[in-house]
């Protein structure tokens, strides 16, 4: 009985340590850890689906795909380098985001408000936007519960 404790308490540990690490990582850096599928195979197997690549979309996206709100388990988001300029109001139930990649989308001029309500969410990754120093500050200032990497 003493072995399956020290066993769970041990799995358990190691667990909670990867989430408080997998919290400070972001979509490029997680894909050691999660294997990175498309929409189709997430929306299949919605229960395991934890990180998502929709870069590079042929043809580029404009949005975010509302069935994105279906991913409840979802904690990586790529959508880096489409055309992304709105999203649905469905993408706040995606509670579990702790990261996602808004890079290259240069059609991209506002983040949502509700992006302050999802309490997991502490990354977006914005690289390759030309944005002024003083667009990047406001941003910052108006979720400062979340990291962002220029």
């Amino acid at each position: 009985m003493t072995k399956k404790i020290f066993i769970v308490c041990t799995f358990f540990f190691a667990l909670t340590a990867f989430a408080q690490k997998a919290e400070n990582l972001c979509c490029e850096d997680i894909r050691s850890h999660y294997k990175m599928i498309t929409i189709d195979e997430a929306i299949n197997r919605e229960a395991t689906a934890y990180a998502l690549d929709l870069s590079l979309q042929h043809p580029k996206l404009t949005s975010a795909p509302e069935a994105l709100a279906q991913l409840t388990y979802l904690r990586c988001l790529n959508l880096s380098f489409n055309r992304v300029s709105t999203f649905p109001a469905n993408f706040k139930e995606l509670q579990n985001l702790t990261c996602l990649d808004l890079s290259g989308n240069h059609h991209l001029q506002r983040l949502p408000d509700f992006f302050a309500e999802m309490p997991n969410l502490k990354i977006i990754r914005m690289e390759d936007l030309n944005w002024s120093a003083t667009r990047r500050q406001e941003i910052e200032a108006r979720f400062p519960n979340i990291t962002f990497k220029w």
